[in-house]
């Protein structure tokens, strides 16, 4: 167990932790066409969208490959699309080359307009009402809010400690929110920090685990994927894997005997490469863990594992439904 204690790692799992996401690229797909557009490049049924909807989906290669996670939120005249971190140029122009001659549609950077805020923890959606802004909303449903009489878009993502909203405030007031979320109560929640808390959640990133190495349901990305939609690309390939049964490799936990040098690093069991690290952190709660991909065979939790010459253990993810002596 690691005893120094981070207040905004405490703060994510017992009250609100802000941290910009200003890094996140966002995109405007405007246009008649352009939830056609999305629905036919990835993986989830885009076109049943209502406006104040949104929903996961992952944009693939035509071998079912991961070009990025995005959420997607509809709102009445466009949809709001946020990708990884640093991605949203290479996304932008990846969408605008996939625009065929009659689409009526456009792509933006919204970048420039919008700042990100990511709101966590069990006590999230009190922290967003007495900011005044709307926090009622689904998973991955977004309404516009007012802060004083700055507009906000206010959605709900995937939780980190309990809860999880996203603001999207004009760029030019994203610093101011985000210190009026500290005098509300927040912790301020530092890039290392928040690393930390993704991978005890098992949540895949861009670069790390959403790569060209690996297909959605090898990522456990099941609900960012439809398979009852029409025809997009690497559909075939992903609906095989659905349809047999046969995943080639799986998203996992490991239990490490410490630290590592540079990612991805080979597991191995027997002398031979069965996986690759993908991520690794130093928890409060766990001590040294990772995600990584391993083949399935090898996949069942307490399978036990060969990184750097010791032995390391598989865990079902997330980590957070492990032991929670760090509570007790």
């Amino acid at each position: 167990m690691n005893e120094v204690v981070i207040p905004s790692y405490e703060a994510v799992y017992t009250g609100t932790a802000v941290i910009d996401e200003t890094d996140r690229g966002r995109l405007w797909m405007r246009g008649r066409d352009r939830a056609a557009l999305l629905h036919r490049l990835s993986t989830n049924h885009i076109e049943q969208l209502q406006p104040g909807q949104g929903t996961l989906t992952v944009l693939t290669t035509p071998i079912g490959r991961m070009i990025d996670l995005l959420r997607v939120y509809a709102l009445p005249d466009a949809l709001l699309l946020e990708t990884g971190p640093s991605h949203g140029g290479p996304i932008l122009r990846h969408l605008r080359k996939n625009i065929f001659f009659n689409d009526q549609v456009t792509v933006a950077d919204a970048g420039a307009e919008l700042g990100q805020i990511g709101v966590y923890g069990p006590q999230a959606g009190q922290l967003v009402q007495a900011l005044g802004l709307p926090a009622d909303i689904p998973r991955y449903g977004i309404a516009t809010g007012h802060w004083g009489e700055i507009p906000v878009f206010v959605a709900r993502c995937e939780p980190l400690g309990g809860d999880g909203y996203t603001l999207y405030p004009p760029v030019a007031q994203t610093a101011a929110l985000l210190a009026a979320c500290q005098a509300a109560g927040a912790a301020l929640l530092d890039t290392d920090t928040f690393e930390i808390v993704r991978v005890e959640h098992g949540y895949p990133r861009f670069g790390r685990e959403i790569t060209l190495d690996y297909i959605p349901l090898e990522a456990d990305l099941w609900r960012a994927v439809s398979f009852r939609k029409g025809c997009y690309v690497g559909q075939e390939i992903i609906a095989r894997m659905e349809s047999r049964g046969r995943i080639a490799k799986q998203l996992r936990g490991l239990r490490l005997p410490g630290s590592l040098g540079s990612l991805p690093a080979k597991v191995l069991s027997d002398g031979k490469e069965i996986g690759a690290i993908t991520s690794v952190v130093c928890s409060p709660r766990h001590g040294w863990i990772g995600l990584a991909y391993l083949r399935s065979a090898y996949a069942e939790p307490g399978v036990t594992v060969m990184v750097n010459d010791q032995p390391a253990t598989v865990c079902r993810l997330p980590f957070t439904t492990l032991s929670q002596d760090h509570d007790q």
